[in-house]
């Protein structure tokens, strides 16, 4: 019996084999198909718009992406759980239920398209239309067989809030706005988890026809449907229907929102350095951008009727060395003015602005202080002569006058003294990174602006003085400062509080004169610069908590007549510091723990010796260490005649100590140069047996009797008269100046070499002790043979 149950049960054992065997080829076929035919996963991962937005993640301006799209990607935590909602309500009901297909979608879409005779629906479930986002085909009954198996493909492969993620940033919403963070944006100008219920419907429709609903062209359609699909949402319960009443209600958007463009050359700059990134959370601070940029354009009228055409400015958080303001140029859209050229990077001769670091450096070094005396005389440096801006010299002055004065001579000799390796790296370790070519290259004139600087950088490394010498890269993010960079010592806090007080009393071109009695006045230190060839004007100033750079000429390079850092960029500067800093700012302000008193000499303010007259001066404890005097000097003289008693004549005659003041041989010769004198040492006493020879040097040439004559036709630079004298005992260098100016330092044995001049002219030779000679020397234009001499009318 049980045998013949068997043999009638048969039948259906077999065709149960068969279907097994049948399901199993149909998914070994399913699995090979798989591998050869791969979901094109990588064609879902489309680039990214980038959007640059300020410190408080409100837009400054977005960027398109690589493709034209605007394409905002957003994780799913970003949107708001009413928004996926309502996609998935409108387009995929049993979304989280079906495999990829909808096979009761598929049949009702069947019927309703066969008893109208023409499509009607489509059918389509959310990963049906990732499948088509990520291969598009034309719209034919064959395409769709080949979504719905790419739709199984990909419900198989990864998970549905995967497959969700893609289709909220790559459905399309119109023209080329994809994905919902755009179109919340270009349609509401919000973030997607801000959007309200009646914003919502309209978004979970318009991907079903953009065109068709969109609210700009169709408002009457766009609303018809909205308001179907609310219904829908009450109908199944999604949604409130009170909520959904009052949605209704809400007005349709009426334009899409401008996409925004503020801050143009920061956007840019900073977009530039973070290309992978689609969001950029910066550190600008839009009231202090607003403010800025206002103040910019505010002096342009000023300063173009003046030829001066363009301005740009930059304000960093010293603490944090965030960029909290970044103009490059008053206007980025005006043309005619190159507005589009970023200033703030532009390369640009500095003019005198590299001075307070190269005081600094000399402070750290340890030969000088704020009080010390530097020599402001013409001086030769092997052919390169530097000249001050109002080309006078003051002769002696402290180190705290020439910073303060900026006067070019005392830094190019101070740069000599501290060398020029030393200073190129202080300043490429401060970021200056223009600075790319070797120390020589530059030579002295780099403390005088002889090089390139970008004002970004330039404002970071005084935002480095403010911040007690310690150095860090300027950063364009909000948020704290990156631990992975570790701050640099650049300077000493003691040698930063030097230079600071220096900048501090700089005279403002602001106020009058006594401007630190001013009720209400910024207290800034700062520093001013003009380039050679009057193209660029400078002026940085840093107080407790910021650093404001500016600069102003001409984007195109060429020369604006008579501009100067104080004149121009100064009122700008201090503009920026009021309206930032309401109210008075405080100087910055820091520990300086071995910054100490110390005597000096009162007239050279070195280390004092005998007979000195004795100063205190501020100076670093255990860095400090100051040459010993050299100007006064211990002599006997006759109590009688005041004359100088020397040798064995000071066995023989009443004498009384002095001290005598001797000064440098080079001031001595730019001030007999000038038909001045200075006290030296009084005379030997005649009647003492071994008087040494103290003779001056004498000039050999050029001689007073001889005529010279410049020819007409020979190049001048063949055409040179050779000025030499015979040096006088122990002397090592001979000082020449024609004219009064300075053209030459040589060995008493070597001739210096001057151009011929038509005209009369007096020389002056001047020793290292101070002894000097002086001559005159006559040139004429010598006639061309057969015209006569030039001298007839």
């Amino acid at each position: 019996m049980s045998r013949l149950r068997w043999i009638a049960a048969a039948p259906w054992r077999k065709a149960a084999a068969i279907l097994v065997l049948i399901l199993g080829l149909l998914a070994c076929l399913a699995m090979l198909l798989d591998r050869i035919f791969p979901f094109p996963v990588e064609r879902l991962e489309a680039p990214a718009a980038v959007r640059v937005l300020d410190r408080d993640g409100k837009p400054l301006r977005f960027f398109l992406a690589a493709d034209g799209m605007w394409r905002f990607p957003l994780t799913l935590s970003e949107v708001s759980p009413d928004l996926t909602a309502a996609l998935i309500d409108s387009e995929d009901r049993h979304f989280h239920l079906h495999p990829g297909i909808n096979p009761l979608s598929v049949l009702r879409a069947l019927w309703v398209n066969v008893r109208h005779g023409r499509i009607i629906s489509g059918a389509s479930t959310i990963p049906m239309q990732v499948a088509r986002l990520a291969d598009p085909r034309p719209r034919t009954l064959g395409a769709k067989v080949v979504e719905a198996l790419r739709a199984l493909q990909l419900c198989w492969h990864y998970p549905k809030e995967k497959i969700l993620f893609w289709y909220v940033n790559l459905a399309p919403f119109g023209s080329n706005v994809v994905g919902v963070g755009a179109a919340a944006w270009h349609y509401f100008g919000k973030a997607p988890d801000t959007l309200s219920l009646g914003e919502i419907a309209l978004l979970s429709v318009l991907p079903r026809s953009p065109t068709r609903y969109n609210p700009i062209r169709n408002p009457g359609l766009a609303r018809e449907v909205r308001d179907r699909v609310l219904d829908r949402f009450a109908a199944h319960g999604v949604f409130d229907p009170a909520r959904v009443a009052e949605s209704k209600t809400r007005p349709l958007p009426g334009r899409r929102v401008a996409v925004p463009q503020d801050a143009p050359h920061f956007s840019r700059w900073v977009r530039s350095r973070l290309p992978e990134s689609p969001v950029i959370l910066s550190s600008l601070d839009r009231r202090a951008q607003d403010i800025t940029e206002a103040l910019v354009k505010g002096r342009m009228d000023g300063l173009r009727r003046q030829a001066i055409g363009n301005a740009a400015a930059v304000v960093l958080d010293i603490k944090s060395r965030q960029i909290l303001a970044y103009a490059g140029s008053a206007d980025f859209w005006d043309d005619s003015r190159q507005g589009q050229v970023d200033n703030a990077l532009s390369r640009r001769s500095p003019g005198s602005t590299l001075k307070p670091f190269l005081y600094a450096l000399a402070f750290d070094q340890g030969h000088l202080v704020p009080d010390s005396m530097l020599l402001d005389v013409p001086t030769d440096f092997a052919g390169y002569v530097p000249e001050n801006y109002g080309q006078n010299f003051q002769g002696l002055v402290s180190a705290r006058t020439a910073l303060a004065t900026s006067l070019n001579v005392p830094a190019a000799r101070l740069l000599n003294r501290c060398g020029l390796v030393p200073f190129h790296g202080l300043l490429r370790e401060g970021g200056l990174s223009t600075l790319d070519r070797p120390a020589s290259h530059y030579g002295l004139s780099m403390a005088l602006g002889g090089c390139e600087v970008r004002l970004l950088e330039l404002t970071n490394l005084y935002a480095t003085l403010a911040a007690a010498g310690l150095h860090r890269p300027v950063s364009p993010l909000a948020g704290g400062p990156d631990q992975r960079e570790k701050d640099v010592r650049l300077f000493s806090p003691e040698a930063s509080a030097m230079t600071l007080g220096i900048l501090a009393t700089t005279r403002r071109p602001d106020l009058p004169d006594a401007w630190e009695f001013t009720l209400m006045a910024p207290k800034v230190a700062w520093k001013t610069g003009t380039s050679f060839g009057h193209r660029d004007a400078w002026a940085v100033g840093v107080s407790r908590d910021l650093a404001i750079g500016v600069w102003v000429g001409n984007p195109d390079g060429s020369q604006c007549m008579n501009i100067s850092g104080a004149r121009h960029a100064g009122p700008l500067l201090f503009d920026l510091f009021r309206a930032l800093s309401p109210g008075t700012t405080r100087l910055p302000s820091f520990p300086t723990p071995a910054l100490q008193r110390i005597q000096v000499c009162a007239v050279s303010r070195e280390r004092p010796g005998p007979g000195c007259p004795l100063s205190t001066a501020d100076a670093i404890a255990g860095v400090t260490m100051l040459p010993a005097c050299g100007m006064h000097k211990e002599i006997f003289v006759s109590p009688g005649s005041g004359l100088r008693l020397h040798g064995d004549c000071l066995l023989m005659k009443d004498s009384r100590k002095e001290t005598a003041l001797i000064w440098p041989p080079e001031l001595v010769a730019f001030r007999r140069a000038q038909g001045l004198s200075l006290p030296g040492l009084p005379g030997i006493d005649p009647d003492c047996p071994d008087v040494p020879d103290e003779g001056g040097p004498v000039i050999q040439s050029p001689s007073a009797s001889t005529p010279y004559q410049a020819r007409p036709d020979a190049p001048p630079e063949f055409q040179r008269l050779a000025l030499s004298a015979a040096g006088a005992a122990g002397a090592t260098v001979h000082y020449w100046y024609v004219d009064g100016r300075h053209v030459g330092r040589t060995a008493p044995e070597t001739p210096c070499f001057v151009p011929l001049q038509s005209g009369t002219h007096e020389v002056v030779v001047t020793d290292d002790y101070g002894r000097s000679a002086r001559t005159t020397f006559t040139v004429r234009r010598a006639a061309k043979a057969g015209l006569g001499s030039p001298d007839e009318p």
